[in-house]
């Protein structure tokens, strides 16, 4: 039986196996398990489960014909150091790695009902930065592995679902599939994925199946979303007053300020439209028209089972998601089937399998908001039957949103078949082969059709266009495995791979004007009265591989890592597709040694180094070729179609490289109550693939090259404390984590200190802002100096920065005037610190957790601020202080109605963006077992659950992380659910 040391609970599926052998089985539900086909002999029997320590059992001697019992009690652990884990290409226990690996447990994964299924490592993986893409129902996130390292390549992590790399990141994937998550960090870990494993790796292992009894969980949850922020525009009478200074300004508006009504300068400068609706009292506030309170629901069925030799779980489930933005939703419906039997002792075959279908309507996406933003507030959006005005007002420029919202429609579906098929053959005792197989098919559909009635067509017909996409790629892996020991102080693990890697995208695209009839939308393109030329293209690329790894582990004490990896890219040129990617790795296990375990402060204490070469040839296919480009020209008089030079080729385009150090130390300590980590690592980043500027007189503008280098370092800190094991039932546990990330460019190609044009500065981070630096609003008082700028009070005021050398004063000044010499590196939207707290309580069946995350001292290029507080009369603008002779503010110039973007106006978007996010607040009880027996289910929880409630922070914008203004407001979601099992 194995049972929990605490509590004596019995532990359902903790796996027990006899060390040296492939015999093995899983506790049941009473924590009984059986082994059966055990030879004669003396044997050493272990138990081990996912939170909780390895338990072994020496001296097992097993006799003919005889039953013996073996127990285990085991010891949970505040973060299981000695639990099982996946590395790449095989599993280690958490004691025996060399390399920085993080893992997320399935508990942790399932706690918070999510859309994206990487959202579930959010906060709980230091160095680990993910942030939302955007706001709309379906969008994606963005993640970063320690930072950011190439400046043309892709600097996305590899994510590998049950050992097969998957193209296009995991935002297909079901989250209640995920069994656990392990984040490779450090290049000794990464470095058995070589070129692809440049940006770190992400190991997704899907639910599996369970000997014993068929099991049936149903999840539902409902919940509504909110805006976090709304944005306060002027309303009718402000933005009535803010169109009366910008022509005030301009000489256009002859009434003072101090005159209340003048009705004889309205008549001349405002439209009818706006006059009866300011005599009428009317405002309308856009804002709210285009926005509605959002809605998220799904329901997921699994089963898994099984017996001893064939097991299976079957994932079921529908996420409904209605966006915040009225006609803008997600649907995913996805069913997923893992299978694998055992023929034999000796020969294992299974499968997993996914069928996912998304659909995405977006309709105009993020410019709807936009629209309501700026469309004035002194128009109406209906007549007075009810019908939807097109043109409030008869600005040519602006439209109803609420007619884009109706006649513009942007459909993308994707459906996806993703699966594995492996086979595992035990060659001897020690030694495995492993072949998997994994085909992933993917079907894109883009629909979009632009009535007459929309911003983009204004009202001079409809227009539809059709985007399809056809991708294959498969992954072929040959794993050989051998495990050894030579008596009791040595154990080694090789493992060899043989992988080929292919994909291929197929895309065409139709587009057409004059749509005849627009209820056709675009399923009946073929009828309208122009067809603009097709379009299709061919992708394909491909990667050969192999590697070796060896694991060798001295007295449980010593343990070195060392492996090695040849790829062979297609996208590179000929002569440079292959490159080798080494790493080595130590540990050493310092609670092994007797002066560590006299002062029995520390249960497990590991040093750890490595150092490693990973590459990256995340580019395009066909860089490395020369291209034409098709041209029309004049021939005879006649239009000709002709081709003109596109691409110079390079054939001596390589791999990207980073070769990167780390070192690193964790713990746990007290008796299981405290536990962390702490690291430190270099990467350097070298042979950057990136554009080098050609002469114009060359033919080409640019040429793409192996050419700079950059530099990211690192600290990063975990630590996990149980601060209440059991009182009186109660326990809690906090986790804490931090990381700290520089990144800086060493190297620009030709030499150069700086490319202003893209912004890298040697030196300076990879991204940063570089403008002029705001110093507010020239006032009267300043009239001489302003003038001396070609300037005048009430306009945006920027610092003149010293370029010149005063001999007199001894000091450096300002030159008299405002030029490209004076903008300066601002700030950088890397933020400097990222951290997390997680607390969680139970207490006899209610479970409470709490979430906040931080991303501190970050600059935010605030484009709300500068694209909706133009101040020219014309378009409606945030609600802002803005100068006036009487009102001389000092934060936004005087509104002008001849200049549509004030000088210098993006100066005023500057702002610090740092934030903390509760990113969490759940409440759950679980019913008790006996209780459970009422409802005829094995076990039943129910919870409610608060995502992103609180955001605290001195940013002005709609936020910080997303950074998508002025596209969508970030939401808040509050939902309820229900966990049944049968």
């Amino acid at each position: 039986m194995v049972q929990d040391q605490a509590t004596g609970t019995p532990l359902q599926g903790a796996q027990v196996a006899v060390v040296g052998t492939k015999l093995g089985a899983e506790a049941g539900p009473d924590g009984r398990y059986t082994i059966r086909g055990v030879p004669s002999g003396t044997y050493r029997v272990q138990a081990q489960l996912i939170g909780y320590g390895l338990w072994q059992v020496p001296n097992v001697v097993v006799t003919a014909g005889q039953t013996v019992t073996a127990d285990f009690r085991l010891q949970q652990l505040a973060v299981a150091l000695q639990e099982v884990v996946v590395i790449g290409y095989g599993t280690q226990v958490r004691r025996d790695i060399t390399g920085s690996v993080a893992s997320v447990g399935g508990n942790d994964v399932h706690e918070v009902p999510k859309v994206n299924a990487i959202e579930a490592i959010k906060g709980r993986v230091p160095g680990v930065d993910i942030v939302t893409t955007g706001n709309k129902p379906g969008d994606g996130v963005r993640v970063r592995l320690r930072g950011t390292r190439s400046l043309n390549a892709s600097n996305d992590p590899l994510y590998v679902l049950d050992g097969i790399p998957m193209s296009g990141g995991i935002g297909d994937l079901n989250p209640r599939d995920i069994e656990s998550i392990e984040v490779l960090k450090d290049a000794s870990a990464t470095a058995i994925y070589g070129s692809r494993g440049a940006n770190g790796v992400v190991l997704i292992t899907s639910r599996q199946g369970r000997a014993g009894t068929t099991n049936i969980t149903y999840d539902t949850y409902a919940g509504y979303q909110e805006p976090v922020r709304r944005v306060r525009m002027m309303n009718g009478p402000e933005f009535a007053e803010h169109k009366r200074e910008a022509n005030r300004t301009t000489g256009n508006y002859k009434c003072p300020s101090t005159v209340a009504v003048c009705d004889s300068g309205d008549a001349k400068l405002f439209w009818p439209q706006e006059l009866a609706a300011m005599r009428a009292g009317l405002s309308t506030d856009w804002q709210s028209l285009v926005l509605r309170e959002g809605m998220q629901v799904s329901n997921e069925v699994g089963v898994t089972g099984g017996d001893e030799r064939t097991r299976f779980a079957l994932t079921l489930g529908q996420l409904q998601q209605d966006g915040i933005i009225t006609a803008q939703d997600f649907r995913r419906r996805s069913m997923r089937l893992n299978f694998d039997h055992e023929l034999n002792p000796r020969l294992r075959v299974g499968s997993s399998t996914s069928l996912i279908r998304t659909d995405q309507n977006l309709g105009r996406g993020d410019g709807v908001y936009s629209e309501a933003l700026g469309n004035n507030p002194l128009g109406v959006p209906y007549d007075s039957t009810g019908k939807i005005l097109f043109k409030p007002t008869p600005d040519g420029q602006r439209v109803n949103p609420l007619s884009d919202i109706r006649n513009w429609m942007d459909e993308r579906q994707r459906t996806r078949v993703f699966g594995t098929l492996f086979a595992d053959y035990d060659l001897a005792p020690a030694l495995n082969w492993r072949l998997n197989f994994g085909p992933d098919l993917t079907f894109y559909r883009r629909g979009v059709f632009r009535g007459a009635e929309t911003q983009a067509m204004q009202g001079s017909g409809a227009d539809a266009g059709l985007w399809q996409s056809r991708t294959f790629a498969y992954t072929l892996d040959n794993i050989l495995t051998f495990h050894g020991r030579l008596g009791n102080d040595h154990r080694l693990t090789t493992t060899l791979l043989y992988s080929i890697q292919q994909q291929r995208t197929e895309d065409d695209t139709v587009h057409v004007t004059g749509v005849a009839n627009e209820h056709q939308l675009f399923y009946d393109i073929g009828s309208a009265t122009n067809v603009d030329p097709p379009y299709s293209s061919l992708e394909e690329w491909s990667l050969l591989s192999v590697m070796a790894r060896v694991n060798y582990t001295l007295k449980d004490r010593y343990l070195f890592t060392v492996t090695t990896r040849r790829d062979g890219s297609s996208r590179l040129a000929p002569g440079r597709k292959y490159g080798l990617f080494p790493s080595v790795a130590v540990a050493w296990r310092l609670s092994e040694e007797d002066l560590v375990r006299r002062t029995r402060i520390f249960s497990d204490l590991k040093l750890r180094a490595s150092y490693g070469v990973t590459g990256n040839t995340s580019i395009s296919p066909y860089q490395t070729e020369g291209s034409l480009t098709r041209t029309i020209y004049s021939f005879a008089g006649q239009a000709a179609v002709g081709y003109r030079p596109g691409r110079l080729p390079n054939p001596n385009l390589k791999w990207e490289r980073t070769g990167q150090m780390d070192v690193g130390l964790e713990f746990t300590a007290l008796n299981n109550r405290l536990s962390g980590s702490v690291d430190y690592y270099r990467a350097d980043t070298r042979d950057l693939i990136m554009e080098r500027q050609l002469p114009p007189t060359t033919g080409y503008s640019s040429i793409l090259e192996n050419v700079g280098a950059t530099r990211n370092t690192g600290i990063e800190v975990a630590f996990s404390t149980l601060l209440v094991q059991d009182w009186h039932g109660l326990r809690w546990n906090v986790d804490v984590n931090g990381a700290s990330n520089r990144n800086r460019i060493v190297r620009l190609s030709s030499g150069l200190q700086r490319d202003i044009g893209n912004g890298w500065f040697v030196g300076q981070p990879i991204d940063v802002y570089y403008d002029y630096q705001f110093a507010g609003i020239w006032q009267h008082q300043d009239s001489l100096t302003a003038l001396g700028y070609a300037q005048k009070p009430g306009q945006i005021r920027v610092v003149d920065q010293p370029t010149v050398y005063d001999s007199v004063t001894g000091q450096w000044r300002g030159d008299g005037k405002i030029d490209g010499a004076d903008r300066v590196i601002l700030g950088t939207p890397f933020p400097r610190w990222t951290g997390s707290l997680t607390s969680r309580l139970d207490w006899k069946g209610i479970d409470l957790s709490v979430m906040a995350v931080a991303r501190l001292d970050f600059m935010v290029h605030d484009e709300f601020r500068t694209g909706q507080n133009q101040l020219f009369g014309r378009y409606n603008n945030i609600l802002t202080d803005y100068w006036t002779p009487t009102n001389p503010s000092n934060t936004d110039p005087r509104p002008n109605a001849d200049q549509e973007f004030p000088l210098y106006g993006d100066a005023r978007g500057y702002e610090e963006g740092s934030f903390v996010r509760v990113r969490n607040i759940t409440v759950g009880y679980t019913v008790p077992d006996g209780r459970a027996g009422l409802f005829r289910a094995r076990s039943l929880r129910i919870y409610a659950t608060a995502l992103d409630p609180f955001l605290f922070t001195k940013f002005k914008g709609l936020d910080p992380e997303s950074r998508t203004n002025p596209g969508v407001p970030s939401y808040r979601t509050v939902m309820m659910g229900v966990t049944l099992g049968i």
